[in-house]
């Protein structure tokens, strides 16, 4: 009798057995070969499932992407006001020991996502900021919602959102410390937006 494969399923778990090498090695320095290596398959079999390399770091990427997610929200469950969990949900991908790795990656593919004009790879960055974008959105609408904060503040939502990138290059670049910058950022925007008692 024929096993059935689900194609879905085989191909996340492909991905994800070679999660740790793309953190180890970099997008650029990633091989067809040393994927279907790592995941235990044949190099002809790794396209079955994807059509390029650029494919499977894509799928590798969205991975590590949800596992982020789903940690992120989890950890904002330790913080009630909106300012906490804003600042938090920032700490958490400046800061977050274990996520260092994925920062460097998700840096490498903006690189190459600026320099190589490929929309499949823009459209790829779009889903994945939009993921994100969606966690911080819904934080701002909790603290509207709750009456902690104007709801003008989620015109700003975007914005501040933006600003994240800046300060992962910048931080990359320059060195500066990105957790006392948006400290400093994001205590000036609640003071202007927080609504206070009478």
């Amino acid at each position: 009798m024929a096993i059935i494969v689900d194609k879905v399923e085989k191909r996340r778990n492909i991905a994800l057995s070679c999660s740790e090498l793309l953190l180890e090695n970099g997008i650029k320095n990633l091989t067809i070969s040393q994927l279907a290596k790592t995941a235990g398959i044949g190099k002809g079999t790794i396209y079955e499932y994807f059509k390029n390399k650029e494919d499977i770091v894509f799928e590798i990427i969205k991975a590590l992407i949800d596992e982020f997610k789903s940690e992120l929200e989890v950890n904002l469950k330790n913080y009630t006001g909106v300012r906490d969990k804003v600042f938090n949900y920032f700490d958490f991908i400046f800061n977050d020991e274990k996520y260092k790795n994925h920062r460097k990656i998700y840096i490498e593919f903006l690189a190459i996502t600026l320099t190589s004009n490929s929309q499949e790879m823009i459209d790829f960055n779009i889903e994945c900021k939009d993921d994100l974008l969606m966690i911080l959105r819904g934080i701002f609408q909790k603290g509207v919602d709750r009456r902690e904060i104007k709801k003008e503040a989620m015109g700003l939502v975007n914005g501040l959102f933006f600003l994240e990138k800046g300060l992962l290059i910048e931080q990359n670049m320059s060195k500066i410390n990105a957790k006392i910058e948006l400290k400093n950022f994001i205590n000036t925007l609640f003071n202007l937006i927080e609504i206070k008692e009478k």
